[in-house]
């Protein structure tokens, strides 16, 4: 017997009330079908079927259908009760019984949830740290915590949505469509069925009213929401509600209004691949010359220097021999154009920053891409950032010209740290939102960033990766903030796609990817 039959027999009050027990086990297990049953008992009034012939009955089931999509839903249902009233049948005992079962279990399912119902489950984790205890497929039960240093999680909220939290982060979940969060950064995805999702913080709650958005509970304390789609009520501790619409965003603190920032939020976690994506590979170990092979052979890497600059030179690297540059002119060309458009890309190198790192000798220890003064989003550059209005000086930085994001672990201490740098796949990828940063193999929490869509041109470059040499300087032109990067770097890749966090582990540990 098909489910459906199963409801019209139940509905149809045919079934002993054993039976109907067995069957609303079987209906908390199965959400779609536990949604359907109860549309379709809600509005057939439960019991209305009890006097029917077959023949009647299959013509209800067809309107029944109907009327729960198109009908006017409150005349149906008053209808329905009005024909309760005037029946009776000779089965008409046996029919309540199992209106009874169906309308405690009904009440039962809109009641918080009791103590160890599941509320949550994690779908899947990115770039958590070494000691984090969650794993995918885990569940999370009321009045259980999620708590993480740092990296990402994706949750299914039951039926009520999917939820992407960046940590360090700690929530709890309270009941169905209530969770406490008090640090980290959270992104929900709201179904029809988890309209007045509440999320609580310390300085008050956000109510959905539909369909995404984002909260923020910073370590000292502040509070935003941001709205990506549709609408939620904000409640701050000790102020007045405020509705907020599409692209609309809140600070709890002053209960200021504003425009809703998209790249303060990871929206979703990066695909998986199941191949090994290509790579270039320069390992710098000839330790002479001025040339640096590459893995393929096609693009070596070419020693050139201008102005005052002198080198590059031969250094011990954590693998081998790499490469120091001065800042004053010393840099690296390749062949190689590097990858275009909007491609998913990793480039993972380690390099060492001096203490006495000067702001005019951040940019750029790789790039690529053609630079012009409105090609906003057409280069791509990973530096050491020397603008503190951007962002903390010192800490890494990933730019396009005219959109950037920054990291948080300071560099500049003369020791070796990998880097590694991943744009994941996406129809109209962001610097803001699709792009990852690992150092020493730890997922990197964002200072500063924002939203600018790449497309990386190498078509009409006069130039190919470059390391060492800021991507805006060319021919006589001196940027203001500095034309060469001063440091060392070793085992630079190229990857086209996306590695994941163990992929960057390996590389750090052994030089190599998993086998």
């Amino acid at each position: 017997m098909n489910a459906d039959d199963a409801i019209a027999r139940i509905l149809a009050g045919e079934v002993e009330p054993a039976e109907v027990s067995a069957f609303l086990e079987h209906l908390q297990d199965h959400p779609d079908l536990l949604k359907r049953f109860i549309e379709l008992a809600e509005i057939d009034g439960l019991i209305g079927p009890a006097l029917e012939d077959d023949l009647k009955r299959e013509r209800r089931l067809q309107a029944v259908e109907g009327a729960a999509l198109h009908a006017d839903r409150e005349a149906f249902v008053s209808g329905v009760r009005h024909r309760i009233r005037i029946r009776q049948s000779a089965r008409y005992g046996l029919a309540v019984a199992a209106t009874v079962l169906i309308g405690l279990f009904v009440t039962w399912m809109a009641l918080p949830a009791g103590p160890g119902a599941v509320l949550a489950t994690i779908e899947r984790t990115g770039s958590l740290g070494s000691d984090a205890t969650i794993v995918a497929g885990g569940e999370l039960k009321r009045g259980e915590a999620l708590e993480f240093q740092s990296g990402l999680a994706e949750l299914k909220v039951g039926d009520m949505g999917t939820m992407v939290v960046e940590g360090p982060a700690h929530l709890r979940f309270e009941e169905a469509k209530r969770v406490v969060l008090t640090r980290g950064r959270v992104v929900m995805r709201v179904t029809e069925a988890g309209h007045g999702f509440r999320l609580e913080t310390p300085r008050g709650s956000v109510i959905d009213l539909g369909t995404e958005f984002g909260v923020a509970v910073t370590e000292d304390g502040e509070v935003e929401t941001h709205v990506m789609d549709g609408e939620v009520e904000a409640v701050p501790t000790g102020g007045s509600k405020v509705l907020l619409g599409r692209s609309k965003a809140l600070r709890f603190s002053d209960q200021k209004t504003m425009e809703a920032d998209r790249s303060a939020f990871y929206t979703k976690l990066p695909p998986r691949h199941e191949d090994v994506p290509d790579a270039i590979h320069w390992g710098f170990d000839e330790g002479e010359g001025d040339l640096a092979r590459s893995i393929p052979e096609d693009y070596p890497m070419v020693f050139d220097v201008r102005g005052t600059g002198n080198g590059p030179d031969w250094v011990d690297g954590p693998f081998g021999k790499a490469v120091a540059l001065d800042g004053r002119g010393a840099f690296l060309e390749s062949s190689y154009r590097g990858i275009g458009g909007g491609d998913s890309r990793t480039v993972c190198f380690w390099v060492k920053v001096p203490e006495d790192f000067s702001r005019r000798q951040g940019f750029g220890i790789v790039s690529w891409g053609d630079w012009t003064q409105f090609g906003f989003g057409q280069v791509w550059q990973v530096s050491v950032n020397p603008i503190s209005e951007e962002g903390a000086v010192g800490r890494l930085r990933v730019g396009l010209h005219g959109g950037q994001i920054i990291g948080t672990t300071d560099l500049r201490d003369g020791a070796w740290h990998h880097v590694a740098v991943v744009l994941y796949e996406a129809s109209r990828p962001d610097i803001g939102t699709h792009v990852v940063v690992y150092v020493d193999g730890r997922f990197e929490s964002l200072s500063q960033r924002s939203l600018l869509e790449v497309n990386t041109e190498v078509k009409t470059a006069d130039h190919g990766v470059w390391v060492g040499r800021n991507v805006t300087s060319s021919g006589t032109r001196q940027p203001v903030h500095g034309s060469f990067f001063r440091g060392a770097i070793d085992e630079l890749a190229i990857y086209r796609g996306a590695l994941s966090q163990e992929e960057v582990q390996s590389l750090i540990d052994r030089n190599s990817l998993p086998e």
